[in-house]
């Protein structure tokens, strides 16, 4: 199981951020919204978490996570549990979010049906007439 620690406004004492579960199956979502204090924030790294009866750790401490909801917290944490009991392991990632940009991260520089036409290639009748200048560059 993969779940997103995704940073949406940075403070100067921690980050403010959404727990997301990502499950290419049945869809993303939203476990809850947490507050990071910069001394508990992990690198933009995926760690394994485990659940344990304290809370939830990475590497063996304790997360930190401020919830903003105590209800979600709990929540979170028997499901996790529950997942963890069934012996599947839980990574979280830590990561900004994506940018709003269009076809971001999927943008193809490279597509498949680009005409690539060369010259040599061509019959005598499909070669043009006029010489084809090529533009230097610096």
């Amino acid at each position: 199981m993969l779940l997103k620690l995704i940073k949406t406004r940075p403070m100067i004492s921690g980050v403010h951020a959404e727990v997301w579960e990502i499950n290419p199956i049945l869809g993303d979502r939203l476990l809850g919204e947490v507050f990071v204090l910069n001394e508990h924030l992990p690198s933009e790294l995926i760690y394994r978490l485990s659940v344990t009866v304290r809370g939830l750790s990475i590497c063996g401490r304790e997360c930190g996570w401020q919830w903003k909801e105590r209800e979600k917290e709990v929540d979170v944490w028997f499901y996790l549990r529950d997942i963890q009991a069934s012996r599947e392991e839980i990574y979280v990632e830590v990561c900004e979010p994506e940018p709003d940009l269009p076809g971001y991260p999927k943008v193809d520089y490279h597509p498949d049906d680009f005409p690539i036409v060369l010259l040599d290639d061509l019959s005598e009748d499909e070669k043009p007439e006029e010489p084809i200048e090529i533009p230097e560059y610096a």
